[in-house]
């Protein structure tokens, strides 16, 4: 079964032992599970990785009890046979589970296509965009690079020789890009680990500095808050650092108190910075470095963010893993510690939708990378069956005028 790379970062959340196609390993999750679901026996997140797990060991029936719960407790979850539910796919009770979470969520595809790129092979996972050049700038697993596209469409390499890319930011005021490169993707990688925060000057390509992480599992996302703080995410650990203008990296929130952290998006005001991570969303105090877990009374589930934006104080999130793709529109309470409304602007059903990642905010649009074939890079740094990879392709999501 093939599944997304990414998605191993997430699934530490759970059980950091758990190895993908181990039956061992689904086990240790489930007890992870159960005893996390002990302190939160509300928290349909848990109950749809408590069903994905119990998929995972081919046990229909505990699938089935587990997505029951979900049906039950929230909303904007749908397995996916590509994400761990192959096993019990063609079980009619759990089809039977699955069609009612389906049945209520709406139907928001329209979103048109602004860009699609010829090369296959990019496997890309993070893009920005910089207003002043009117170009984006995508990140590339498999080749190691970053491209540039300019307000023409025109496509031109603009560093490469890396490891894989995954986060992209820029700092259009200061005209620096910033792009996370891991070695973590790749068995051998993994064996020689190296994680680094890159920067670039925007304008003439200029290569700025190089900023490792030596403590980090497995960087994956950074962020740009105002007045040009940098922020970057380890979903293997689940730490979060600053990448100072000098110096080295500086831990901001130490591993081990959140799982899966991923997707990062600083407040207007720059003191306090979100993070995804598995089960839903956390705030850190920047000054502080505290952290709690933003509560959220609604149904609408805000867990397994990957890509995660502020935008005039509510946050886009793309979400591609418990359910196969929506890109959701957060409310905040005033505070910022909650929230208050949860809205989709594009469902699963757009039909263009093939693991879509991140995005990036141009004018009064999102900018979704829609379609990247994340999971068919493997472990051995190559490409499963290329003729089945998507064009990287760009949705133009309307946000609420």
């Amino acid at each position: 079964m093939k599944k997304t790379i990414l998605a191993a970062f997430f699934l530490a959340l759970v059980a950091p032992a758990f190895a993908q196609q181990d039956e061992a390993g689904a086990r240790r999750a489930i007890a992870a599970v159960q005893e996390t679901l002990k302190q939160r026996p509300n928290d349909p997140t848990l109950h749809f990785f408590h069903a994905r797990f119990q998929a995972e060991l081919g046990d229909a029936a505990a699938a089935t009890a587990a997505l029951e719960k979900v049906a039950e407790l929230g909303d904007g979850f749908l397995p996916a046979r590509n994400l761990g539910f192959e096993k019990v796919w063609d079980d009619a009770k759990f089809q039977a589970v699955r069609s009612r979470l389906e049945s209520r969520l709406p139907r928001l595809d329209y979103a048109p296509v602004a860009m699609e790129i010829e090369d296959n092979g990019l496997i890309p996972e993070g893009i920005a965009y910089d207003a002043p050049s009117r170009s984006f700038f995508m990140g590339s697993i498999a080749k190691g690079k970053i491209i540039r596209i300019d307000a023409d469409a025109v496509v031109k390499d603009f560093a490469d020789r890396l490891d894989p890319v995954l986060g992209i930011a820029v700092d259009s005021p200061r005209r620096v890009l910033y792009a996370i490169s891991t070695s973590a993707l790749t068995e051998a990688g993994r064996k020689d680990r190296r994680n680094a925060v890159l920067s670039y000057d925007i304008d003439s390509g200029r290569f700025i500095r190089r900023v490792d992480v030596a403590s980090a599992v497995g960087l994956n996302d950074v962020t740009v808050a105002r007045g040009g703080r940098v922020f970057a995410t380890d979903s293997g650990s689940g730490a979060v650092y600053e990448i100072p203008r000098e110096g080295p990296a500086r831990v901001l929130l130490a591993a081990g108190q959140l799982r899966g952290s991923n997707g990062l998006a600083a407040s207007p005001d720059a003191k306090r910075l979100y993070v995804a991570h598995t089960t839903g969303i956390a705030v850190i105090d920047i000054a502080t470095g505290a952290v709690k877990r933003v509560d959220n009374p609604t149904r609408e589930t805000i867990a397994a963010i990957d890509g995660l934006y502020e935008w005039q104080g509510e946050l886009i999130g793309v979400q591609n893993l418990t359910n196969p793709g929506r890109v959701i529109l957060i409310t905040l309470a005033k505070d910022g510690d909650s929230v208050v409304r949860v809205r989709t602007l594009l469902s699963h059903h757009h039909n263009r939708l093939d693991e879509p990642t991140t995005g990036a905010i141009r004018d009064s649009d999102f900018m979704l990378l829609a379609a990247t074939g994340t999971s068919r890079f493997n472990a051995k740094g190559a490409i499963d069956d290329p003729a089945t990879v998507p064009k990287p392709t760009i949705l133009k999501v309307l946000l609420p005028r």
